[in-house]
């Protein structure tokens, strides 16, 4: 019994839902409980939080705080700068931790977690600010606005009209978003928009001083990344730096203390400076409130921040209560199997916790407070190294139990001999038999999540399905290794384009050495064309980047490419055709960067490319539509690396017949497809390149459309050098078409091999654009071998005679082998 396509795409889709299990699924405590205040008057009955969108670092310190001279004002006097660090992905998750005191969970759209902030846990609560944040957090009174200039004047108006009715109340926050400095704005610069936002802030906060005059009121000035990250706000691990002041009511006034310090006025007078994580704020304004701490909240309040002992204390208690209130749960969630005193354990234990908690409770009624701040600030990092323990137990497990899946996988795929049923075979089929056995009893008994259940159990079905074993050995243990170590070298290839140069240079001279003694001129000239390609591979990418002088020798070359290689092959109406819609491209190029006639015929020119219909032209027409197609889609010289490319496999494809030395060897072909196809994927450009094509795709022959169209069309443009090169295949090698299946087969074990590399590269948490393209390296590597059949069928159908086979899908439920 065969593998079916059916059954190798089940497969393929466990094996990348294992990734979602690893590091994306739902892993936030549940049950748990807010703590309860103890103080009857907080440090400040209501904190003023100002988020202003757009301000970095820079324009903050330089040149002394020269730029915002009316906060310099406040901080000279009273209060504290620092910065704080975030780690996010978009602009809304800037406020997620800060107001949760934890990052946003990459999936939370789809987990649908709530959101627990300091607004659930506040007395009332007020907010003026955008229609994203809106939906985030509710507040009682929240008011969707978009100018600075509405925005601080109906602050300014609710305050003077309510502000007689808040008084005497505790527990209010009032959040006003300023969204100038990120806004375009055609009558302000940056630097005067900053000056507006500055001093506007400045006055709104003496009319709030005016209306509560009981001085018990506290103000956090802070910022929200709106650039991308990689930008000078951004360090290199994914962190985005943003300047903070907090001041008012319970905040320290200290100018001087020892550590990092900045020059804040032209006699150079220096400040401290306070280098905080974003989710450790969430902790100071639960502290100045005298409120309970958000329920998921992972930031630790700093020392120093608060103006009194009592109150740092208390501020400092709730926040080791709420990191006991954690631990617990995850211990609590992990101690519902029956195994677990046999499991490895954290150093930490229940006993601990509860010593710890009647300790700090005892310093707290004896009123020791110093020493119950340290008591609490050197326990809380342990209470977070114990929730991270416990809530990621199983994740080593996971990925081990997911790389030996891939591996079974892989053994499958390469077969055994029929009948081959020695001493070792059944020992190896009982062991696995006894693996998968205890493995059932240890997940029920332990009450492991049904979803780790699954991947757990996975190898051990893919090692114990006798089913899916061949009949006939068809891949021998030296080739095994050989896919595995080309595969290996094609992955480095994701990273480093010019890796990918080398090794396609090197795979190539070396399955044509022979070619190298005719000495012929079509052999020098296929030489030379190799070593360009390699050479280009060292060159700047051309994916994304707008070169119009490139783009238009590229245009030339494409249009007298088949007068030069083959001009009796190819009709002179099509040679015209083609010529007139690159021409026209080039004009478009030249004097029009929005070219709607040319939109127009580069869509027809596609349909009429794609049309099902008989062939008789030969493939040399359709490699010069598909080049003339590839043209219109390309903004700089990636059509030139296409040309060269085809012409350098149909070369090399034709000294071989020539020699009598074509590819007759199964693995030798999958390698072929799979190094062509990462050349032409990673040398003009990488998955960072092809999001920066969305900007320039207004500038080439299709322009820009909606999102849906636009993705169609990057798409096109990924896939369509894959698909020219495997239409040169099929038309050249027979052997691609008739043994497509056992191609099939190894590159799905080329494949997998690495993806169990990208496997061990994922993070769990999303924090750059780096994260997210280490996920999108594992889908692609995943998907790739389904991709090259299909377009492998696609290229047949275009090239295949339609009087006696029409084209189809891939019959799924036909056995690979």
């Amino acid at each position: 019994m065969g593998i079916t396509y059916w059954y190798a795409c089940a497969v393929q889709l466990l094996l990348l839902f294992s990734v979602y299990v690893i590091y994306f699924r739902r892993t936030q405590l549940s049950g748990l409980e807010p703590q309860k205040p103890l103080l009857e008057k907080p440090p400040a009955n209501r904190l003023v939080i100002f988020a202003v969108d757009g301000l970095n670092m820079e324009s903050f310190f330089e040149q002394r705080c020269r730029n915002v001279p009316h906060l310099k004002q406040i901080f000279l006097h009273q209060g504290l700068v620092g910065i704080s660090r975030a780690r996010v992905t978009n602009r809304c998750d800037t406020f997620t931790t800060l107001f949760s005191g934890c990052h946003k969970d990459v999936l939370a759209a789809v987990h649908r977690i709530p959101i627990d902030t300091i607004f659930n846990r506040s007395d009332s609560s007020h907010a003026w600010c955008s229609a994203e944040l809106k939906e985030n957090f509710q507040g009682d009174n929240t008011k969707k606005i978009v100018l600075d200039e509405w925005t601080f004047r109906a602050v300014k108006t609710h305050i003077l009209i309510a502000s007689h009715q808040m008084q005497n109340l505790t527990g209010q926050v009032f959040f006003i978003q300023a969204q100038g400095l990120n806004l375009p704005n055609l009558y302000r610069t940056y630097q005067q928009q900053l000056n507006y936002t500055q001093r506007a802030i400045w006055e709104t906060y003496n009319i709030i001083e005016r209306a509560f005059e009981d001085q018990r009121t506290a103000y956090l000035l802070t910022s929200r990344h709106v650039g991308s990250l990689g930008d000078n706000n951004t360090s290199n691990n994914g962190e985005v730096q943003m300047p903070f002041v907090l001041w008012g009511a319970g905040v320290a006034n200290c100018s001087t203390q020892p550590g990092r310090s900045f020059v804040a006025t032209e006699e150079g007078q220096r400040l401290p400076l306070h280098v905080l994580d974003a989710k450790q704020l969430v902790s100071v304004m639960s502290g100045l409130l005298g409120l309970p701490l958000p329920m998921h909240n992972r930031g630790q309040l700093p020392a120093g921040l608060l103006n009194t002992s009592f109150h740092e204390a208390h501020a400092t208690y709730l926040n080791a209560l709420q990191f006991v209130n954690l631990a617990q749960a995850a211990l609590g969630r992990h101690q519902r199997g029956l195994l677990t005193k046999l499991l490895p354990s954290h150093k930490l234990s229940d006993v601990n916790i509860h010593t710890f908690v009647r300790t700090a409770d005892s310093m707290w009624h004896q009123q020791r407070y110093i020493t119950l701040t340290e008591y609490c600030s050197g326990f809380m990092p342990k209470l977070l190294e114990l929730t991270d323990y416990y809530v990621h137990y199983y994740r080593q497990a996971l990925l081990w139990a997911s790389a030996c899946a891939f591996l079974a996988w892989v053994h499958q795929l390469r077969g055994t001999k029929s009948g081959s049923q020695n001493v070792l075979n059944l020992i190896f089929e009982a062991l696995v038999r006894l693996v998968f056995f205890l493995l059932i009893i240890f997940v029920l008994l332990q009450r492991v999540p049904w979803l780790v259940s699954g991947i757990l159990l996975l190898p051990m079905l893919l090692w114990s399905y006798k089913g899916a074993f061949h009949e006939e050995y068809l891949i021998s243990y030296r080739q095994l290794i050989m896919l595995m170590l080309f595969s290996i070298c094609c992955f480095a290839g994701f990273f480093f384009r010019r890796f990918i140069g080398l090794i396609y240079f090197g795979f190539v001279c070396y399955h044509n050495r022979i070619a190298f003694a005719q000495r012929s001129p079509i052999c020098v000239i296929w030489f030379l064309l190799l070593c360009a390609l390699t050479a280009l591979s060292w060159l700047p990418p051309a994916l994304g980047y707008w070169q119009g002088n490139w783009l238009l020798g590229s245009l030339f070359i494409t249009a007298v490419r088949p007068f030069i290689c083959s001009p009796q092959l190819i009709k002179r109406r099509y040679c015209i055709f083609n010529g007139m819609v690159l021409l026209l491209a080039g004009l478009h190029v030249l004097f029009s960067s929005q070219a709607c006639l040319l939109q127009l015929i580069a869509r027809a020119f596609a349909c009429y490319v794609f049309f099902p219909r008989q062939r008789r032209d030969g493939a040399k027409q359709l490699l010069f539509d598909l080049c003339t197609l590839y043209a219109l889609l390309s903004t700089s010289y990636e059509p030139l690396v296409i040309q060269l490319l085809a012409m350098e496999l149909q070369l090399q494809l034709r000294l071989n017949q020539g020699i009598g030395t074509g590819i007759n060897r199964k693995s030798t072909l999958a390698m072929y497809i799979l190094i062509y196809s990462c050349y032409s994927l990673f040398v003009i450009g990488n998955i960072d390149a092809v999001d920066k094509f969305r900007f320039y795709m207004r500038f080439t022959g299709f322009g820009f459309y909606s999102t849906l169209i636009n993705g169609l069309l990057i798409t096109i443009k990924i896939l369509l050098p894959i698909f020219l090169l495997l239409c040169i295949i099929c038309a050249n090698c027979n052997m691609a078409w008739l043994s497509r299946r056992h191609i099939f087969c190894r590159l799905l074990i080329m494949c997998n091999f690495m993806a169990i590399i990208a496997l061990f590269r994922i993070r769990s948490e999303i924090i750059s654009w780096q994260d997210l393209v280490r996920v999108i390296h594992f889908i692609i590597v995943q998907g790739l071998p389904f991709l090259l059949l299909v377009l492998c069928h696609l290229a047949h159908f275009m090239l295949g005679d339609h009087r006696r086979e029409n084209f189809q899908l891939p019959k799924w439920n036909v056995p690979i082998y």
